[in-house]
Parts: C-alpha cells; sequence; structure tokens
C-alpha cells in the first residue's frame, strides 16, 4: 500500500509539472536598444544646469559653453535653463532609451566617439609650448564666434553708427517697461550706419558700448545680427533679428557685419617666442574664466597679431627655495578672433586649473601662415 501511494504522488507531481512551469515568468532576451536620430537632444528638467550636462554627456564638466554655443537660440543667458526647453547634444551621442541613459552604469560617455564636443578635436603639440589647432573645421576661426566676440575700438564706438529704434511687430497691450529686450525673430525698425545700401538681405551687427580701456580704447560689444527685411524704402528701416548674442534693447548702435577673412584648410603652426602680450580684459569678468569665454588683449593689429593665431597665457609660479624665479605654468590656450587698431579679441580654447586674470602675461605660440 505504501509503495501504491508513492507511486501515485509521483505521478501527481509530474502530471502537475507542465503547469507549474507554465506559472512562471518567462525570460526574454533582451532587445538591443535602439539609437535615436542624431543629432540628439536632451529635455531640461529641473536641477539640470549646462556643468552637470556636459558631464553627463561630454564626461567633461568643462565643456559645458560647447553646449551653449550649439542652443544660442533657445539659450539666453547659460546661467540659466529652464524645465522642457529641448537642447542639442553632439552628433555623436546617440542616447538609448532617452536622455538620462548617457548617465546610467551601463550606458557612459563614450571616450572613443568623435563629436563635434570631442576634446580630441584640438589637436595638441607639446614643446617648450602648448599649441592648439581646430580639426572640426575648414576655417581656423569660426564665422558664429568671430561675430559674437567683443572688439575695441575709439572711445564712444564706430563713426557713423545707426541706431535700434523700436519694435515693428503690432502689439495690441503696448509694455509698460522703459526698456524691452528684442527677442530673436522679431521685426524691429532701425537707422541705417551712414553709407550703407538699404537693400532686403543686407545685414548688419547690433551693438553695445563697454568700459573704456586706458590707452587702448572703448570695449564694443555685439549683440546681435540684424538683416533688412519687408523694408519698404523710406522712413526708418525695418529689418529682423536673425541672431542673438546678448540683450538687444532701443538705443543700441548698429554697424555694418564684417566677416572673417576667409582662408580655408589654414591653420596655425606653432612658434617659438613669439609677440607678448597680456590679458586686458575679461567679458562678464567671470568669477572663474571657463572654455569659450572671451577676452581682450594688450596687443594690436600694429603687433602683427592675425585672427587664428593662438596665444598661451602664463601664470607665475614664484620663487623657489633659492630665490630662482620658477617657470612659470601654461595657464590657458587662447585663439585671436578680431585685431583691430586698437586691440586683439580672443576664446579660451583650453585651460589649465589656474587662475586667469587681467595682466596675465601671455606670448603668441602659433601663428598663422
Amino acid at each position: 500500500m505504501a509503495r501504491l501511494r508513492a507511486t501515485l504522488l509521483a505521478s501527481a507531481i509530474l502530471g502537475a509539472a507542465p503547469f507549474l512551469g507554465a506559472q512562471q515568468p518567462v525570460t526574454q532576451p533582451p532587445k538591443p536598444p535602439a539609437d535615436s536620430a542624431m543629432p540628439a537632444t536632451h529635455v531640461v528638467k529641473r536641477g539640470d544646469t549646462l556643468w552637470d550636462l556636459a558631464k553627463q554627456y561630454l564626461g567633461d564638466a568643462y565643456l559645458w559653453p560647447e553646449i551653449y554655443r550649439l542652443n544660442t537660440a533657445v539659450i539666453e543667458d547659460p546661467h540659466w535653463i529652464y524645465p522642457g526647453e529641448t537642447l542639442r547634444l553632439p552628433a555623436g551621442v546617440v542616447t538609448s532609451g532617452g536622455p538620462d541613459a548617457a548617465a546610467a552604469p551601463g550606458a557612459p560617455f563614450d571616450p572613443s566617439s568623435t563629436t563635434v564636443f570631442d576634446p580630441r578635436r584640438y589637436r595638441r603639440t607639446r614643446g617648450t609650448r602648448q599649441t592648439v589647432t581646430l580639426q572640426a573645421s575648414h576655417q581656423a576661426v569660426r564665422p558664429g564666434e568671430y561675430l559674437a566676440a567683443p572688439f575695441v575700438w575709439t572711445v564712444g564706438g564706430p563713426a557713423g553708427a545707426g541706431r535700434v529704434r523700436s519694435t515693428a511687430a503690432s502689439q495690441i497691450i503696448v509694455p509698460q517697461l522703459e526698456q524691452r529686450v528684442f527677442q530673436s525673430q522679431e521685426p524691429i525698425f532701425i537707422t541705417l550706419p551712414a553709407g550703407s545700401a538699404r537693400t532686403n538681405g543686407q545685414r548688419f551687427l547690433a551693438y553695445t558700448l563697454g568700459p573704456v580701456l586706458p590707452g587702448q580704447g572703448q570695449i564694443v560689444i555685439p549683440t546681435a545680427v540684424i538683416q533688412l527685411a519687408n523694408d519698404a524704402g523710406v522712413g526708418d528701416a525695418r529689418a529682423v533679428i536673425v541672431d542673438r548674442f546678448g540683450e538687444v534693447l532701443e538705443g543700441q548702435g548698429v554697424i555694418p557685419m564684417d566677416t572673417v577673412p576667409s582662408r580655408p584648410d589654414e591653420f596655425p603652426a606653432r612658434v617659438e617666442f613669439g609677440t607678448a602680450t597680456k590679458v586686458a580684459w575679461i567679458v562678464d569678468r567671470p568669477v572663474i574664466a571657463q572654455m569659450g569665454s572671451y577676452l581682450i588683449l594688450s596687443s594690436s593689429a600694429k603687433d602683427g597679431f592675425m585672427p587664428g593665431d593662438q596665444v598661451t597665457l602664463l601664470a607665475p609660479l614664484g620663487e623657489g627655495a633659492n630665490g630662482a624665479v620658477r617657470t612659470p605654468e601654461d595657464a590657458a590656450v587662447l585663439q585671436v578672433l578680431r585685431v583691430t587698431p586698437y586691440g586683439v579679441s580672443a576664446i579660451i580654447l583650453r585651460r589649465s586649473p589656474a587662475d586667469i586674470t587681467v595682466g596675465m602675461p601671455g606670448r603668441i605660440t602659433a601663428k598663422m601662415p
């Protein structure tokens, strides 16, 4: 009898096995993640900063100005980004399962990928000094950085400048503010600079004046590119703001828009003991000047500077125990943008932890041919 019960029990267990197996969850093989379309984007969430996004996607928080440059049409002030804004990311960064996936342990930023934000787009040559050559473009100087760069002119700004007058958009409610910031793509009225052609499609540069640099001149700070559009040819000229670099306000100056001289596929070559210079002014006076910050040098066109030249700033390290002066540290590599008879504008390409200050010495370490 005991043997019969054991046999029946075994049969019952074996018969129930298929049903028990049917109740267990079936493990599906993981699906390969689908790459999103490029260029990738990130939708800003509460608490996001450009610093955090650069660290998340690019692996280096100091690359935040690169994200800012790609999104100037969305971001008015790099210190403030708002939930819901969609920011463009480098074409080589492919997000899987949403933008947060790049920060997940299983999907880190791939340092072997090549993107427009990749620090390796700078070719570095180490001799007694560091030089940098941009490889991501066929031009040594980027047109957008050239146009946005503040420059030095005579005190009072360019002679014969026009003026930004008012909005040309119809408004149901007239703003009561004394001054309102004009927005991108907003139509406005301007008076033309002296001697300018009045043709639809003609472009101009709006600017505001910055501080006076003793012995040099006054800073001119570009705020927008303005293009004549739907202009009837009489009265104040009608234009539209096509690109903004800062706040565009009534009364700002308007001058003809120049462009960086085109020198395709020509890049600076390293030189030793180039022309010495020093930092005269740092735009916006940041606590820490980051990569992408603009500054003004004390030199000018008469000193032989050219757009595309590179300057290495030198941070002094004091004296050693025997009183001998230590060799200065390379603090930053700058690229020269605008050169005028009164000053030189430059942008920070690369920097070390050393502080960048007004009066810091530098020297040309790479020269355009």
